[in-house]
């Protein structure tokens, strides 16, 4: 079936966002949506995700969110008769330190709130589902038996394969050079070869690119792209191919099994942004120009976080993996509607956290656009939050960059 030449929605990005607000969209009866992405589905920032998925988040919005991911999961797997790859292993935080105890406690607190089972464990059966861990006595441990992870690949086609299966039109390897604006509303996009596809409403969820797209109509979105990084270890007897994610807040790190060997992460103190105004087409072997391997990131935080898994000591590193994460100053996202600007609809910023929000802020996103109420208050998400600013501006990049160092919930 050919391509409606005058789409209602036209989504920017073909990522994980893009293909979840698809899948929501397509509920809405009438509705025609087409997805442009200028590689292919998923190949960008979403396949290198880390893909943690905790139920439990800072802000009950958040909590909200991640929730309808995990309902997204249940409800694809069931309509498609296969279930999806998640990893139901659960998370561990553990932690000896003043601002760690609290953050547990905290997450604890929130559980409760949510109905999500959490519950304090000894330190010696911490160590037992997580055998890479060596604690000291006196290390709280929280156990969250319900969390997971997932392979994100997987996660983004079974969103745009319910979209597809229910209408929406998805163009790849087609690239929007221009949002076009009549009198303060934006009327739809320009192909890279010219074509335009005239909509009622473009949503922008193009990763890292958003910034700069969203610029062409006088949208400064509050963003900055910051390096995400994590390593991987060669297969190694020693860790359990059903163990816990681990969530380690005294050393900024997160540490889960991977085909046979440890993936871990560390945050960085350090600034490792890119220029939002000079991203490469394609983030497939892009490196950041500061300290482009993780080497110096690796040192930095080696000693913290061997504190609590010495078992580094005698791991072997077989893979680094870096890309770009979106960050905001404040580690919220950026979603819906800027005020003055008509047919316009961000859904990026995601401050690392994508994946695990996607269904979430598919959903979101839907009733935005499908005029209903939002099951989140749209209010942490205001993109005019941060007053009048320049993404551009390497100061604001900056907070974004700190924004991601002082992140301690994986």
């Amino acid at each position: 079936m050919p391509t409606p030449p005058h789409p209602d929605v036209v989504i920017i990005g073909g990522g994980i966002l893009g293909c979840a607000i698809a899948r929501y969209l397509s509920r809405l009866p009438g509705l025609s949506v087409t997805v442009v992405e200028r590689h292919g589905l998923g190949e960008q920032t979403t396949s290198y995700a880390a893909a943690l998925l905790t139920r439990i988040r800072p802000h009950s919005a958040l909590t909200a969110l991640a929730m309808e991911t995990f309902r997204a999961i249940e409800e694809m797997g069931q309509s498609s008769g296969e279930p999806l790859p998640l990893r139901s292993v659960g998370s561990l935080q553990v932690s000896a330190r003043p601002d760690g105890l609290r953050q547990l406690e905290e997450t604890a607190r929130r559980a409760k709130e949510a109905g999500v089972t959490a519950k304090a464990i000894a330190v010696q059966d911490a160590m037992q589902l997580a055998p890479w861990l060596d604690l000291t006595p006196d290390t709280a441990a929280l156990w969250l038996p319900d969390d997971g992870y997932i392979d994100p690949y997987s996660l983004c086609m079974a969103y745009a394969a319910e979209g597809r299966r229910r209408g929406v039109r998805f163009r790849l390897k087609q690239s929007v050079s221009d949002l076009l604006m009549q009198g303060g509303r934006v009327t739809g996009v320009r192909l890279g070869h010219g074509e335009v596809l005239s909509a009622g409403l473009v949503v922008d969820a193009a990763g890292p690119w958003s910034t700069a797209l969203a610029r062409q109509v006088g949208v400064h979105l509050g963003m900055a792209p910051v390096r995400s990084h994590y390593w991987i270890s060669a297969p190694d007897a020693r860790i359990p191919a059903h163990g816990p994610m681990t969530i380690l807040p005294d050393s900024g790190a997160y540490a889960r099994p991977d085909v046979g060997g440890l993936l871990f992460g560390l945050r960085e103190a350090q600034d490792v942004v890119a220029d939002p105004a000079a991203l490469p087409e394609s983030l497939q072997g892009f490196r950041f120009d500061t300290d482009p391997a993780g080497e110096h990131a690796l040192e930095d935080g080696y000693a913290s976080l061997r504190s609590q898994l010495p078992l580094l000591d005698e791991l072997r590193l077989a893979h680094y993996v870096s890309n770009v994460s979106s960050y905001t100053p404040d580690g919220f996202y950026l979603l819906g509607p800027m005020p003055g600007i008509q047919g316009f609809i961000a859904a990026t910023g995601c401050s690392g956290a994508g994946i695990g929000m996607s269904g979430g802020i598919g959903r979101f996103i839907s009733e935005l656009i499908a005029g209903q109420p939002t099951f989140v208050t749209s209010e942490p998400f205001r993109l005019d939050r941060f007053g009048a600013i320049d993404p551009f501006d390497p100061d604001f990049i900056h907070r974004c960059a700190a924004a991601r160092a002082r992140k301690r919930t994986g």
